[in-house]
């Protein structure tokens, strides 16, 4: 009896041990990264930031700022499998699914994502074709 009430109380404190670390659902509480601003300057060929630095485990709120000044079909796939994304909202309609790989971004708007990150490393993001223009950063998941 002693034995199996020490083995209950061991499970016990490991479950709570881990429960002490767990900081609750990320997604809710998402820090707001700097607006992503596409097709800025003068021709239109600016993007601002270049790069962002981010760590697994995060949750993130990015808003995709279009001016409309170039057509932009941004990618960035190989960053958003590596993520869980929580939402993707444009306007007042909100998008809950799995997975995105190209946002096609035609005229002046916006999109917010919500994510967390979960798989470490250096992704690129960039409006396809455009690269040379500079229309090209770097997502950076420590």
């Amino acid at each position: 009896m002693r034995k199996a009430l020490g083995i209950m109380l061991a499970l016990a404190g490991l479950m709570v041990a881990g429960a002490a670390e767990a900081r609750g659902y990320l997604g809710k509480r998402a820090q707001r990264l700097p607006d992503l601003q596409i097709g800025i300057g003068e021709d239109g060929y600016g993007m601002e930031p270049k790069e962002y630095r981010l760590e697994t485990g995060k949750g993130y709120k990015l808003t995709v700022k279009a001016t409309g000044l170039v057509e932009c079909e941004l990618v960035m796939r190989e960053f958003l499998d590596n993520v869980w994304l929580r939402m993707l909202q444009a306007g007042e309609v909100e998008f809950k699914v799995p997975t995105i790989s190209v946002i096609e971004l035609d005229d002046e708007g916006e999109f917010r994502l919500i994510f967390v990150p979960i798989r470490p490393g250096r992704y690129e993001y960039a409006c396809e074709g455009l690269e040379k223009q500079g229309l090209v950063g770097t997502f950076i998941v420590e």
